[in-house]
C-alpha cells in the first residue's frame, strides 16, 4: 500500500509543478492591439487635392489600466503637403466619461512617396475601466459620415 501511495504522489507533485512552471507569465502586460477603420477624407479646408487617409490602431495596455492608446497615421493621395485634424471621440459606458482628443497630423509626401513630416501620432485618453468606444472623424466631409456605424470601434478597457 505504501508503494501505491509513493507512486501516485509523485505523478501528482510533478504535474502541478509542470503546470505552475508552465503557466504563462506575460499576458499581464501585454497589450491589446485593434486596427481602427480607415477613415478617408478630404484635407484640411475641404482640399479635394489633399485628399487621404487616416489609418490606426488601439492599444489597451494591461500594464496601464483605465488607459487607452490611439495610434493614427495621415497619408495623402495626390499633393503635398497637406495636413488634417483627427478629432478622436472616446467613451466609457460604465463610467460616463467621454471627450474629444484632436491630433493634427501633416505628411510632407504623397501616393508612394516615402512620409515625411508629422505624418503619425499617439494619444494617451484615459477612458476608465470598462467598455467603451470611439470614432475617428475630421473637420470635413469623410467616410465616418457615410456609414458612422461601420467606423465605431467597441473594445473594453483593462
Amino acid at each position: 500500500m505504501t508503494r501505491w501511495i509513493r507512486r501516485t504522489m509523485v505523478p501528482v507533485a510533478l504535474a502541478a509543478t509542470t503546470l505552475a512552471l508552465s503557466t504563462p507569465t506575460a499576458a499581464a502586460h501585454h497589450p491589446e492591439r485593434l486596427p481602427l477603420p480607415t477613415v478617408y477624407t478630404l484635407g484640411e479646408g475641404h482640399s479635394l487635392p489633399c485628399a487621404g487617409q487616416i489609418t490606426g490602431s488601439l492599444e489597451t495596455p494591461h500594464d496601464q489600466p483605465g488607459t487607452a492608446w490611439v495610434t493614427l497615421s495621415w497619408t495623402p493621395f495626390f499633393t503635398s503637403p497637406c495636413s488634417v485634424t483627427a478629432n478622436v471621440s472616446a467613451w466609457n459606458n460604465d463610467t460616463g466619461w467621454h471627450g474629444v482628443t484632436p491630433i493634427r497630423l501633416t505628411n510632407e509626401s504623397s501616393g508612394l512617396g516615402a512620409p515625411a513630416g508629422r505624418w503619425t501620432d499617439r494619444a494617451q485618453i484615459p477612458l476608465g475601466s470598462g467598455r467603451s468606444g470611439l470614432t475617428v472623424t475630421t473637420g470635413t466631409l469623410s467616410s465616418f459620415y457615410i456609414d458612422t456605424i461601420r467606423m465605431t470601434t467597441l473594445f473594453r478597457v483593462p
